[in-house]
């Protein structure tokens, strides 16, 4: 076959691995048609192990061709290497060259493209595929020599990213940010930046400068997710939560995302911004159930009541039943009204109909009918179920106690609530409460 007719076949990828490295080079080639790679199929082919060696150049290439199309490296690198042993053709060494690397594969011919490099010392694409090489093989020094041969030719913002890979392999972070901002400063190529900012941050151990270049891109180029995401790792280790809530509100503002929407109120509660956070739920980002967890978190029972129960009418699910009970027990004045004990009664029985079986609920319907002197021997019954889930639970032990004392079966009475004052000390006002009464009851000094 003439060489004329073998490059009309011929199809050449792009340098994949030197464009992922920040490199763009490809060769002159010409194409060879779909139609006609369509009628090869791997099941035709020979094993490259098993079978002899296939004669026939134009099937060599085609095969090449297919394998590196859908990703057996490996296997292309085989026949390129047969196409290039058999031809001496340069193309195909460069195309075994780069299926090699691909593939992670240590090519014989590596010698050859360093000859080919000391051959045309002005061939920047040939560096750039020979410093690829050298960066696997960790040779560093060599990779350190070229690259900056290449830089110092091309100026271009890849030759300087590609160029401080040895430099990061043997551990001169310093060197390999200054070849990187080098790049950033001519693409403000966000990939770019965050090699560099965790550099700066998880091997040299400078958080500040690396927070600070972040928030640089931030300002004049708007924030992404990529650039946001390590400011927020960043300002979450710092415990900046005043930081992480205009992350959060220009995160949630450019993606909609929930998620972010959900940390910002989350972030809003922390420091108590509540009427911030009910702001944003109520202008920007719908979400009733967490709109009620900040009712709560102010305090506000009327508004939570409202939306728990809105809840209900919509999902008809009886956690918001319980909810709702809860609500209207705690935004009442006179906690002894006996209108609204029944009502609060009425909706968690209705509730417990229903499939409640959570434990929190269980338990502070349960201390309920114990403390306002409803029903005691029900309500303990209910907090043993409590207890069932989660039996350390000091909460639901201090409630058993006052059940007890209720029933003035005062020795179990000090036994459950000993357990909570080992737990949680005396510091919490209802727990200093019921332990002197239970002494008390106890007759002990």
């Amino acid at each position: 076959m003439s060489r004329n007719t073998r490059l009309t076949i011929l199809i050449f990828l792009s340098f994949l691995l030197l464009i992922l490295n920040g490199c763009s080079y490809s060769p002159n080639i010409t194409t060879v048609s779909q139609s006609d790679l369509a009628t090869y199929n791997p099941k035709h082919f020979t094993n490259p192990v098993k079978e002899k060696r296939i004669t026939n150049e134009n099937d060599l290439i085609i095969q090449g061709i297919w394998y590196e199309m859908h990703g057996y490296y490996k296997k292309s690198n085989y026949f390129y290497n047969i196409l290039y042993k058999k031809t001496g053709g340069i193309e195909y060494l460069f195309r075994e060259l780069t299926t090699a690397l691909y593939g992670g594969i240590i090519s014989e011919n590596v010698p050859k493209l360093e000859e080919l490099v000391a051959q045309n010392p002005s061939n920047i694409q040939l560096k750039r595929l020979l410093i690829s090489f050298y960066i696997n093989q960790r040779n560093n020094e060599k990779a350190k020599k070229i690259g900056a041969e290449i830089v110092l030719q091309s100026g271009k913002a890849i030759d300087y990213e590609l160029s401080a890979s040895p430099y990061i392999l043997s551990g001169d972070y310093d060197k390999a940010v200054d070849l990187l901002t080098v790049a950033y400063n001519k693409t403000y190529n966000e990939d770019i930046l965050t090699k560099i900012t965790v550099l700066l941050a998880n091997y040299i151990g400078d958080v500040a400068e690396a927070r600070n270049r972040l928030e640089k891109h931030r300002a004049i180029h708007q924030c992404s997710e990529k650039i946001c995401g390590q400011l927020l790792e960043i300002y979450s280790k710092e415990q900046n939560v005043t930081a992480l809530i205009g992350l959060y509100r220009d995160l949630y503002r450019k993606t909609a995302k929930e998620i972010y929407g959900v940390k910002l109120v989350e972030a809003y509660i922390y420091l108590k911004e509540f009427n911030k956070a009910i702001d944003f739920l109520q202008q920007e980002y719908s979400n009733d159930e967490l709109l009620y967890e900040v009712f709560l978190a102010k305090q506000d029972y009327d508004n939570a009541l409202i939306i728990a129960e809105k809840l209900y009418f919509k999902e008809q699910t009886p956690r918001w039943l319980a909810e709702s009970a809860m609500a209207l027990y705690e935004k009442s004045r006179d906690k002894y009204d006996k209108d609204m004990l029944n009502r609060v009664v009425n909706k968690f029985e209705k509730a417990l109909s229903e499939g409640v079986t959570d434990s929190v609920y269980l338990n502070y319907y349960g201390y309920t009918l114990i403390d306002k002197d409803i029903d005691v021997k029900k309500g303990i019954e209910i907090v043993k179920d409590a207890l069932k889930a989660q039996p350390n639970n000091s909460y639901y032990l201090d409630s058993l106690a006052w059940g007890y004392y209720k029933l003035h079966n005062c020795k179990e009475a000090y036994k459950e609530m000993k357990k909570v004052v080992d737990m949680e000390g005396l510091d919490e006002e209802d727990i200093a409460q019921h332990w002197n009464a239970i002494k008390e009851c106890n007759q002990v000094k």
